[in-house]
């Protein structure tokens, strides 16, 4: 192998002393854009090409995503001067459920006919055994919010394990009858395959013979790992292995799913013969950018001191903030400033709208629609809504009441008559018995009615369209599949009409094609990892970013006890939101545009903390509006039964102001559920557009009352 890393100019000597140091357990704190999955990857080259013995085999490197391991994969051999990936033999690069599921399914035959549930595949499985899962133990109806609600329940207390003697019997109880559930029917959810890897650690001698092969451990991204992870990797490191662990604590932003960024703050106290390499300089944004950034994470306590430096010092910055008189005018404004964008030069796929809240997508899809400008997204709400996915809806209605008639009035405008027909005797040979798989017969159709035909001017939608349907069917299959096929159609379209569109709500149907020039449109938490250009930061409101918590029920309301005390293990908190906003902040290179509208909340307090910084141009007024809300002189009697504040109150007034604030968010949020709960059905239940409609005309109380017998709220 031939070495090439010192000849490297463009490495800073924090970065050489992190990829040298190979002797010693190594953390790597490193700031947004400072090159650090380069210094990984090198690193692992230089241990390779060094270290006397050490073979491929003897390497282990987690990452996040299994798209970031194959990155890493190609980048190791880069930096070896491999031609293939065959160079780098038996090295396990990946996420710490694929080593998990590895190791399981080579050393224990228990679990090599598992199949693993997905978060669909979960909610389908305790909806179909909601008894044998234990809901009931907990108190829980089987409705599609509750399902959710008990999966988070169950996922606590797996996380929780170790302390199971501090829990009631009940709740081990139903732990122990999920996992029963689970088991006999030789399934596994992410979450178990790191239990049971844990297991076998601590008592097969097979399994912790193969941890003393590993000689070298890589942790990307560690500020994200829980607890549960934590423990793996402890007993890597025990068995032997040297661990360098690199992230940054100002970026954990899946504290929800237990992320501790304690574990990177406390490393050193709990890691022997650790040494520390800063990489603090960002060669991705303008210095403006970075500016901004320090600014707003500057306000968190709990993190690791440090100060981020532009590397990128050649970019000159455009950093904006700019209010608007509505939702739809400031979507507008920023299709338009894309559009400008674009006439200057800049690529559509180099352009990003970050957005805090999923639904805040639909807003600006139908701005760029409005435009002409192209896009992609990972909210499914395009495929729900589309031309097809009603169509096959009533295809399989067909099957239960045939009907030519209602399906041929379905297909007509596309279909023509004689392949109509065909499709048509296959879906009757269906009904008569043949007891093939949903998918399978919607694509049978399709393919005998042709509808699968590349002249057709949208022949790449129709192909999205069945491949996604076929793909939420397959899914239903994989837990209903032994059902009748009049029970599971009755089942499918009942998932379809209530539970698909939230299920799917942020799975992209559509293959992503980098070679696509359009806009991104995505969720910050599904921006980690990229950068772009330029990004648009919308909804910068309070209550909108940071993002408020409305209240509900919660799985710490089910479960209690402990699991009440030690909430805030997995609640976000302001600072938590912090870390959000500085995430989507330094995903930009160049450009950085916050939008806002001023109707009825106050500008968002990190727009304040960006504001002091000079390189943000705004309208300081901005940062001073406080609206006066409508209905500031009604004082509610409604109250929540999960109250969250805790704080007392200074007067009298405060109170009562602080009363008509929460209860008018919960009103509001009540009323966005019941939009999403009827639309989502009235897809299927023409009744419910009515209930749309009467919606828009019930009070507060009757708003609040209904969410909450809908378990809304």
């Amino acid at each position: 192998m031939v070495n090439n890393m010192d000849d490297n100019v463009q490495l800073t000597p924090e970065q050489r002393e992190a990829i040298s140091e190979i002797d010693r357990n190594l953390q790597i704190i490193a700031c947004a854009g400072s090159g650090k999955t380069e210094v990984i990857t090198r690193r692992i080259a230089n241990i390779l090409q060094r270290k006397s013995g050490i073979k491929p085999e003897n390497i282990v490197a987690f990452t996040f995503t299994e798209k970031a391991a194959d990155s890493m994969k190609k980048r190791i051999a880069k930096a070896l001067n491999a031609q293939d990936l065959t160079n780098i033999g038996h090295m396990y690069v990946g996420t710490i459920h694929g080593f998990c599921y590895h190791l399981l399914n080579k050393y224990t035959e228990q679990f090599r006919e598992y199949r693993i549930l997905d978060s669909v595949k979960s909610h389908l499985f305790v909806t179909r055994y909601c008894s044998e899962c234990g809901m009931s133990d907990l108190n829980l109806e089987p409705y599609p919010r509750n399902v959710n609600l008990f999966l988070q329940c169950i996922d606590k207390m797996i996380d929780d394990y170790e302390n199971a003697d501090t829990w009631t019997q009940k709740q081990r109880d139903v732990l122990n009858k999920y996992i029963r559930c689970l088991y006999s029917r030789n399934y596994i959810d992410f979450t178990l395959m790191i239990v049971e890897a844990i297991r076998q650690i601590e008592s097969n001698p097979e399994v912790r013979d193969y941890l003393s092969r590993i000689k070298y451990l890589v942790v990307d991204e560690y500020q994200d790992v829980n607890d549960l992870q934590e423990k793996l990797i402890f007993h890597i490191a025990e068995a032997g292995a040297n661990i360098c662990v690199v992230g940054d604590d100002d970026q954990t932003i899946y504290q929800f799913r237990g992320s501790n960024a304690n574990n990177m703050i406390s490393f050193s106290e709990r890691y022997a013969d650790v040494h520390q390499v800063r990489l603090e300089k960002n060669f991705r944004c303008a210095p403006g950018i970075v500016d901004v950034a320090d600014c707003v994470i500057r306000h968190n306590e709990r993190r690791i001191v440090k100060k981020m430096m532009s590397g990128a010092t050649e970019l000159q910055a455009t950093i904006e903030a700019k209010r608007y008189a509505g939702k739809k005018e400031q979507f507008d404004a920023i299709a338009e400033q894309i559009a400008e964008l674009h006439k200057v030069g800049i690529p559509y796929n180099e352009i990003a709208i970050l957005v805090r809240k999923g639904k805040v997508i639909a807003s600006a899809v139908s701005a760029l629609e409005r435009s002409g400008i192209p896009f992609e997204t990972d909210s499914a709400e395009h495929f729900f809504a589309g031309n097809y996915f009603n169509r096959f809806a009533v295809t399989l209605q067909i099957l239960s009441d045939i009907d030519k008639a209602k399906l041929y009035e379905c297909w007509q405008d596309i279909i023509e008559a004689a392949a109509f027909n065909s499709g048509f005797r296959f879906l009757r040979s269906c009904a008569r018995g043949r007891n093939l798989p949903l998918s399978e017969i919607i694509r049978g159709f399709c393919e005998k009615a042709a509808f699968i035909d590349n002249t057709a001017e949208d022949a790449e939608t129709r192909r999205i369209g069945l491949d996604g349907i076929a793909k939420i069917l397959d899914d239903y299959d994989e837990i209903y599949g032994d059902w009748q096929l009049s029970a599971r159609i009755t089942g499918v379209l009942k998932f379809l009409g209530t539970q698909a569109a939230d299920e799917y709500k942020y799975y992209s149907f559509k293959p992503k094609n980098p070679d696509v020039d359009a806009v991104q449109i995505m969720t910050v938490h599904k921006s980690k990892g990229l950068e772009f250009n330029t990004v648009f930061l919308p909804e910068l409101t309070k209550r909108e970013f940071p993002v408020s918590n409305i209240g509900g029920k919660k799985y710490w309301h089910v479960l209690g006890g402990v699991f009440e005390a030690n909430k805030d293990k997995y609640q976000g908190d302001l600072e938590d939101e912090r870390k959000l906003f500085y995430v989507a902040v330094t995903r930009a290179k160049q450009n950085l545009y916050m939008t806002y509208e001023l109707s009825a909340q106050p500008v968002s307090c990190f727009v304040k903390e960006s504001a002091s910084s000079h390189h943000l141009k705004l309208d300081r007024s901005d940062l001073t509006y406080n609206p006066k809300s409508d209905d500031e002189d009604f004082v509610p009697s409604f109250k929540s039964s999960y109250e969250s504040e805790t704080r007392k109150p200074n007067s009298k007034w405060e109170e009562e102001r602080r009363q008509r604030q929460e209860y008018w968010a919960m009103v509001k949020y009540a009323r966005s559920q019941l939009y999403d709960y009827y639309g989502t059905g009235a897809h299927f239940c023409p009744a419910m557009y009515t209930m749309l409609g009467e919606i828009k005309r019930w009070g507060p109380e009757q708003i609040l009352s209904e969410a909450s017998r809908n378990n809304l709220i």
